[in-house]
């Protein structure tokens, strides 16, 4: 995708892909909302972030649903429309993803910091892997990258000296430099501050990770969106995350987010070998 040039340009495909997402009405691009208020300064965003990711640790919930979408060819898509388990512990950083169908798992994933371990009961296998092996599977979710949407403002980049805070009609939208070369978009919802968009880009200034956080709702009085979609353009791949009744601040075990005992399961080692050596992926692929 070609990289935008200035900072209401780029929100452009982002907006597109709210009223897309929101076709439904999910309450996040102001109809009915009354009144904008008045901008305020930068540092009184980053506060209010800030005390809100200070609230947040934890959520689990074992009556999500998940969709994911890869594109196979010029034209054509899989789509997986699947129930979900979904836990995430923050200061780990740890993700949980069991995804059924008619009630049979198709897939488990566990991760911990940089590493995960993928359970495919149709082909009986464990796929594992690192960093390296993450960019085969693209529409997983990695830890650290749920840990920069639900963490800080000081994650995110909000609070460098380079980054830029631009006031748009409905947004407050934040441009994070790295090295002098535009890294990521934040927009952060006037009304509510809380935060709709983030976009990546890569060192080419392509636009690689796409997550648009909505249907924002209560929990333990902070605000968390209950639907999520990551969309990776040059990979072809989305993903849509929907929490149903979710529980935020539980303490997790640690074992939810560790390797079980696998023994007797086929293990493919995908910072080794190709994504093609996974038969549980054939159909994707």
């Amino acid at each position: 995708m070609k990289k935008l040039t200035s900072g209401s340009n780029r929100i452009l495909s982002i907006i597109a892909l709210l009223f897309s997402a929101c076709s439904g009405g999910c309450g996040i691009l102001g109809g009915g909302r009354g009144p904008v208020p008045p901008p305020v300064p930068k540092d009184a965003v980053v506060a209010a972030l800030r005390e809100r990711a200070d609230h947040f640790f934890t959520v689990k919930d074992g009556s999500a649903s998940l969709l994911i979408r890869v594109r196979t060819g010029e034209n054509t898509a899989q789509q997986h429309s699947l129930g979900a388990g979904f836990a995430f512990d923050r200061l780990r950083p740890g993700l949980w993803l069991l995804a059924d169908k008619i009630g049979q798992e198709v897939f488990t994933l566990l991760a911990n910091n940089d590493r995960f371990w993928l359970k495919l009961p149709r082909s009986h296998e464990i796929v594992t892997g690192g960093p390296e092996a993450y960019y085969k599977l693209p529409y997983l979710i990695y830890p650290y990258e749920a840990t920069l949407w639900f963490g800080s403002p000081e994650w995110l980049g909000l609070t460098l000296e380079a980054t830029q805070m631009h006031v748009e009609p409905e947004y407050y939208t934040f441009d994070v430099y790295s090295a002098g070369q535009l890294a990521r978009t934040v927009m952060v919802d006037r009304r509510t501050l809380t935060v709709t968009a983030i976009a990546e880009y890569d060192l080419l200034g392509r636009l690689s990770t796409e997550v648009l956080m909505s249907n924002y709702g209560k929990a333990d009085s902070m605000d968390f969106p209950f639907h999520l979609t990551v969309t990776r353009p040059l990979q072809g791949c989305s993903m849509q995350l929907r929490l149903g009744s979710p529980k935020f601040n539980q303490e997790l075990k640690a074992a939810l987010f560790e390797p079980k005992d696998w023994t007797d399961w086929r293990h493919v080692d995908l910072d080794r070998e190709p994504l093609s050596s996974v038969k549980g992926l054939e159909a994707e692929q």
